[in-house]
């Protein structure tokens, strides 16, 4: 609504600058700024005829235009222009010369001076008009698309982060069912553990990245639910050398490869899976010993896939995966908070 007066009063403001132009070249207005009957009269009947011209322009084209032929578009704008500059030029004599009684020599009912530099003035400002016009529409277009760019990928990202919840739920709830049993008090213990990992990961529902400090946090409470189900089966190794409120990664990130290497890896308790965590400058890398399951343990098998998705989708590059002297190696690029 705001927008629209603005839009009127600006109008307003440039048909008022036009009228000026008419009393400054009429030389019968012997002072500019005289406030007489017969200015007023001129300036409410030239300001009133010529918004209702620019508002019924919008209505036409509105209707009429919405397949633009160059040509025909600019020769109906110098036709319209023309028609209104000529009621303007016979309204104005009429009255001036009938109720005024000012002498107009022999300046008849169509004066061409007047006609024309109205029409000129008029085509002008319609095409300045027209030229910011789709300068502004283009511009708009191009935010629209962007902005709905950045909504898909958000809506895609959301998509893919509400896979892994369930899927974190999903394991969690696996390591519990095999506790119950053997050891009740270890596992309220672990419920209690997981109720915290779950409060965390409730909090995060709307994020779509995390703090590594925050994502090392959680990864590392989570590899306590591990641990108490394989006891020193599961070893890890902690090296990440960097300010880690710093960076961002999804969330979910590092304790996904921790069930990925689970899932994955045959160990035991004299042959133990060692999980390595570092970093360079560039990279995470989540490490880990290989010995190929002949039967991998129950998994959903998005986790992989997904995170290298999201991650692409927050910082643009891929992480990278590779197998090297029976050692799987993953390699997460260091997203930095600020960008």
């Amino acid at each position: 609504m705001n927008s629209k007066f603005n839009f009127f009063l600006l109008r307003l403001l440039i048909i008022y600058l036009w009228h000026l132009m008419i009393k400054w070249g009429d030389e019968t207005f012997y002072s500019f700024f005289d406030f007489t009957t017969r200015g007023i009269l001129l300036s409410v009947f030239v300001i009133s005829l010529w918004m209702f011209a620019v508002y019924l322009l919008d209505f036409i084209k509105l209707k009429w235009f919405h397949n633009k032929n160059l040509i025909l578009y600019l020769l109906f704008h110098i036709i319209y222009g023309y028609t209104f500059a000529l009621i303007t030029n016979v309204v104005y004599r009429f009255v001036d010369t009938h109720y005024f009684h000012t002498d107009w020599g022999n300046i008849g009912y169509f004066n061409p001076t007047l006609t024309f530099a109205l029409t000129i003035i008029f085509v002008t400002n319609v095409s300045f008009y027209e030229y910011f016009k789709s300068d502004i529409t283009a511009k708009e277009i191009q935010i629209k698309a962007e902005k709905l760019q950045k909504e898909n990928a958000i809506a895609n990202y959301k998509l893919l982060k509400a896979k892994i919840e369930p899927h974190f739920l999903f394991n969690s709830l696996s390591v519990l069912s095999s506790l119950v049993h053997k050891d009740p008090y270890l596992a309220e213990e672990f419920i209690l553990k997981l109720s915290k990992l779950m409060r965390f990961a409730i909090e995060q529902t709307d994020k779509i990245y995390v703090t590594l400090e925050d994502e090392l946090n959680f990864s590392m409470n989570y590899f306590f639910l591990i641990k108490t189900r394989f006891r020193e089966a599961v070893k890890i190794q902690n090296e990440i050398m960097t300010e880690t409120d710093k960076f961002i990664l999804p969330p979910y990130s590092l304790q996904i490869l921790f069930e990925n290497a689970v899932q994955h890896t045959k160990f035991s308790e004299e042959k133990p899976l060692w999980i390595h965590l570092y970093n360079d400058d560039e990279f995470i890398y989540v490490e880990n010993n290989f010995n190929q399951r002949e039967k991998s343990e129950l998994s959903t098998g998005i986790g992989l896939d997904n995170l290298s998705r999201r991650v692409k989708h927050l910082g643009k590059k891929e992480i990278q995966f590779e197998l090297v002297n029976n050692r799987f190696r993953v390699k997460i690029p260091l997203i930095s908070n600020t960008q």
